[in-house]
């Protein structure tokens, strides 16, 4: 699924199912030098499961136009600009490494 933040292509997967914004969401966030792939078996899980998943490419990364961004602040901005871009006020926040690091500052932000 691609959605539009700030003027650019982000590029998300959606587990195998379609994208709906009326159930609840999941947002994965990957590590450093990852991208959407790394999070394939769990966004699955949660896709067949009755939520609606976006396993993220952060900017720079995989599918999403660039650049990276500099600070992890910027990131967790971002992650938030991506989920009301996706027609959800909230979700359910995963992160693995950098990406856990992203979703506690945009959690602790929002």
């Amino acid at each position: 699924m691609e959605l539009r933040v700030d003027g650019k292509s982000v590029y998300a997967a959606t587990g195998g199912r379609p994208y709906d914004p009326e159930k609840p969401a999941a947002v994965f966030v990957h590590g450093s030098g990852m991208d959407h792939s790394y999070w394939q078996q769990q966004s699955r899980w949660f896709a067949w499961h009755g939520w609606s998943v976006l396993a993220l490419d952060l900017p720079g990364h995989g599918r999403s136009d660039g650049p990276a961004l500099a600070s992890l602040q910027e990131m967790a901005a971002w992650v938030s600009r991506v989920i009301e871009a996706s027609e959800h006020e909230q979700a359910v926040l995963i992160g693995h490494s950098m990406g856990a690091a992203i979703a506690m500052e945009a959690a602790a932000a929002r």
